[in-house]
């Protein structure tokens, strides 16, 4: 199997709805969330080696779903940035685009696909400007997303979106 293709495997189904409040960064970050039919869930980024990072999903303990990242992972957080109870997934990673062949950091989000499955949700080229860092704010539901970018004269800003359909909408730039 290519090292780019996810991999499933597939175990007892049940549904997902779930309390959101932590989120992970670290070499190998965890992210656990509470579910409607009582189980515990859990999200795991596994650093595999300096370019091969694996996003595990499972609920009660038992793995449900993989998505293998063949990239340097520089950020993972976890929040409900859809509004429907369960968590999506961002992941900072450093990589290449076919207009950018420069690498530098992209933003990936991901969904649980029928409270299971790990399946791209937008895998980010690039925002406004080139971006630094990112947060999730979970002060409101759906959680929003918190950037640092690069102004073209070099200077930082921040500035807020929010995750609409395909891709993310620009809410504001944060005033410092």
């Amino acid at each position: 199997m290519p090292r780019h293709a996810s991999f499933i495997r597939l175990l007892i189904p049940c549904t997902a709805t779930c309390l959101l409040a932590a989120s992970c960064t670290g070499e190998d970050a965890r992210f656990r969330y509470g579910r409607d039919d009582g189980q515990r869930g859990e999200i795991r980024l596994e650093r595999v080696n300096d370019s091969l990072c694996v996003l595990h999903h499972s609920i009660g303990g038992k793995d449900v779903s993989e998505w293998e990242l063949p990239y340097p992972v520089y950020r993972m957080e976890c929040g409900d940035l859809t509004g429907d109870g369960v968590p999506e997934i961002a992941v900072g990673v450093v990589k290449p685009t076919r207009y950018f062949p420069r690498p530098e950091r992209r933003l990936f989000l991901f969904k649980l696909y029928k409270g299971r499955f790990i399946r791209p949700l937008w895998l980010g080229s690039r925002l406004a400007r080139p971006l630094v860092d990112f947060h999730l704010v979970r002060d409101s539901v759906p959680a929003r997303i918190c950037t640092t970018e690069r102004r073209p004269d070099g200077t930082l800003v921040r500035a807020m979106y929010r995750q609409q359909g395909f891709g993310l909408v620009f809410e504001h730039d944060l005033t410092e």
